[in-house]
């Protein structure tokens, strides 16, 4: 068992996650109508939106004192089942052997290239209509207006998470079972930046995979950094959106300042929102019920450079993944064929180019507000 696996354990809590039920998302102007026209910076919007010490009576309390929440209802039941079965349908269009129905093809031979026992980013999975269909959806739309104050939204270009029950030999074979974990920030940035999503499709319960959050980790995101400011390369933190801890951050933050692990638990249809600067990663099943997540993150149009409004024109016209910054991204290449890889001669990108509504092209970038 590894250093880090063992502090998980350790550290895990086995309270049952909690969800916020005063939530309104039916307005977009929430956050007080914030203004964010012009030069609006990084530090202008931590000043704005982030603060804890702001009380706003529903979702963003929580999210913004603790690092992470949980905000029902956001998305239909029956819309939620939809996009659910379509996740299926994308997994056997490959036609690699997978059955939705037949646990008996549930293994990674069955299924197309995928990350971390189901994390899907190739194939310019990002730009399939469902994926789309999903962004779209008001009730996303409305919780992240809420978050920022203003309804003029950018939107990633992510994956989707479908993981469904390997075999445990499997998956240990292949370090499947391994966490990961770490922050979608990079350590220069040391102050709110950024709040992800998970739009939650499938009930998502304790031994189902899904999001595990280090609790409060949040707070203590610019400490760790100056309390390990020794372990930082001689060329400096990485600039990029992503890092993982060490083992000895970890247990500094677990044995010294008691974070916990905690498995987040989720209802069909809700969104799972979380700061960037939480420690977090995905767990795999342990149940026999298949996870199927779509990763979602909005930020205020005004935000994006000149420059960065190009690329996502050029993301969208090569269909190319991003990384979950809507504002500041990377897009992931189209990657060259590989052993591993049989879903590679059925597709690089998907079959047809995704309809967008008129809101849809405004969130990719296309048209403006």
């Amino acid at each position: 068992m590894s250093f880090v696996m063992s502090i998980i354990q350790m550290s895990t809590s086995t309270t049952t996650a909690t969800t916020t039920n005063n939530t309104d998302t039916s307005t977009g102007t929430a956050a007080g109508n914030l203004s964010l026209t012009g030069s609006a910076g990084p530090s202008d919007i931590a000043a704005s939106v982030g603060s804890s010490s702001v009380h706003h009576g529903d979702f963003r309390d929580q999210l913004f004192s603790k690092g992470w929440v949980v905000v029902p209802n956001v998305i239909p039941d029956d819309r939620a089942r939809e996009y659910v079965s379509r996740a299926h349908d994308f997994l056997e269009s490959f036609n690699l052997g997978y059955n939705r129905d037949d646990p008996s093809t549930w293994n990674l031979s069955s299924l197309p290239y995928n990350n971390k026992g189901g994390l899907y980013s190739a194939y310019g999975v990002g730009h399939q209509q469902f994926l789309w269909d999903i962004r779209q959806e008001p009730g996303l739309i409305d919780t992240f207006a809420t978050v920022w104050g203003t309804s003029e939204l950018l939107v990633s270009f992510d994956g989707i998470n479908i993981s469904v029950p390997l075999n445990l030999q499997e998956e240990q074979n292949k370090g499947l079972d391994s966490p990961w974990p770490h922050v979608d920030q990079s350590p220069n940035r040391r102050f709110f930046h950024c709040v992800q999503g998970i739009a939650n499709l499938a009930p998502n319960g304790p031994l189902d995979g899904g999001l595990m959050v280090l609790r409060g980790s949040k707070e203590l995101y610019n400490e760790c950094f100056d309390r390990f400011a020794h372990q930082r390369p001689a060329e400096g933190w990485t600039p990029l959106d992503s890092y993982h801890h060490t083992p000895e951050m970890l247990e500094w933050m677990i044995k010294e300042k008691g974070c916990t692990w905690h498995k987040v638990e989720a209802p069909a249809g809700s969104v799972i929102l979380w700061d960037s600067r939480t420690v977090h990663y995905g767990s795999i099943p342990l149940s026999t019920n298949p996870r199927v997540a779509s990763y979602v993150c909005y930020k205020p149009a005004a935000l994006i450079s000149e420059e960065y409004r190009e690329k996502k024109k050029e993301a969208i016209d090569q269909m190319l993944t991003s990384t979950h910054d809507p504002v500041m991204f990377t897009c992931r290449p189209r990657r060259e064929p590989a052993p591993n890889d049989p879903g590679w001669s059925v597709r690089q990108v998907p079959d047809e180019r995704p309809v967008l509504s008129e809101v849809g092209r405004k969130l990719a970038g296309l048209e403006s507000y």
